[in-house]
């Protein structure tokens, strides 16, 4: 018998790092949205001995599914040695926790959602029911949204570079933050709930400054959301994806050759 399972991404609608933990992880307060991947998982029971994977796209070091499945059998998940074959649709490196998703589809399937936060900082809320919330902390604080609040609709655009994340961290840290709790939770309810609808341009996201700095292209992106009537625009995560929230109907865009794909949320 084999298992299909689709999964989802998120978007950091926005994004503000509050500082650094003494474990090296770093607090945050962010905006999250739930959005399909395109990435399917085909799980099936093995006879080897190991789990393997594959995946279209190459993926650096442990992949997060081998880590969940390592985990949850640490925890006392009792699963059968599997086969799982995914079809990857967002390369790594795109800022979308596409990866994280795919770990979520399979928590979520073994039953197995109470180990989400030692897999990784996205995974939780990608386990959660919940489409929107304020996620802070490392990523274990979820509040949804709520109920009257619209969910946004956009574009999502992915260039053809990508993002290391533990150096975009790198960065920031040596840059600094600037923003504590209370002011980023007051600035993103405002954007989010007192100004849905309205136009509000940029969205924070603190890793824009150390991006726009390798990637001046960020520019000319968020320019052409402007014109092609975003109410919204920014970068998820650390990058490299950016996105464009649109509360009607987008005009047609005609993207730089240096945009290799776009996602509609």
């Amino acid at each position: 018998m084999r298992i299909i399972l689709p999964t989802f991404a998120k978007l950091n609608l926005t994004l503000r790092v509050i500082n650094r933990r003494s474990d090296g992880y770093h607090n945050i307060v962010s905006t999250f949205l739930k959005i399909p991947s395109g990435d399917v998982l085909y799980i099936s029971e093995s006879t080897a001995r190991i789990d393997v994977v594959n995946a279209n796209i190459p993926i650096k070091g442990e992949n997060i599914i081998i880590k969940a499945l390592r985990i949850a059998r640490e925890e006392g998940f009792k699963i059968p040695y599997l086969n799982v074959k995914i079809h990857k649709s967002i390369p790594p490196g795109s800022g979308l926790g596409a990866g994280s998703g795919n770990a979520a589809a399979v928590l979520w399937w073994l039953g197995a959602e109470k180990i989400a936060a030692k897999v990784g900082a996205d995974v939780p809320f990608l386990c959660s029911n919940f489409n929107m919330a304020i996620v802070s902390g490392i990523g274990e604080h979820i509040e949804p949204a709520k109920k009257d609040v619209n969910i946004p609709h956009g574009i999502i655009v992915i260039p053809d570079w990508q993002t290391d994340t533990a150096n975009a961290y790198k960065e920031l840290d040596a840059i600094g933050y600037g923003v504590d709790t209370l002011l980023a939770r007051t600035e993103m309810r405002d954007m989010y709930y007192a100004n849905a609808g309205k136009k509000v341009g940029l969205l924070p996201n603190d890793f824009i400054k150390v991006l726009i700095k390798e990637h001046p292209k960020y520019n000319e992106l968020f320019s052409i959301f402007d014109k092609a009537g975003a109410d919204a625009w920014g970068v998820t995560g650390s990058g490299s994806s950016a996105f464009g929230v649109f509360n009607s109907a987008p005009k047609l865009i005609k993207w730089p050759s240096y945009i290799k794909n776009v996602l509609y949320f």
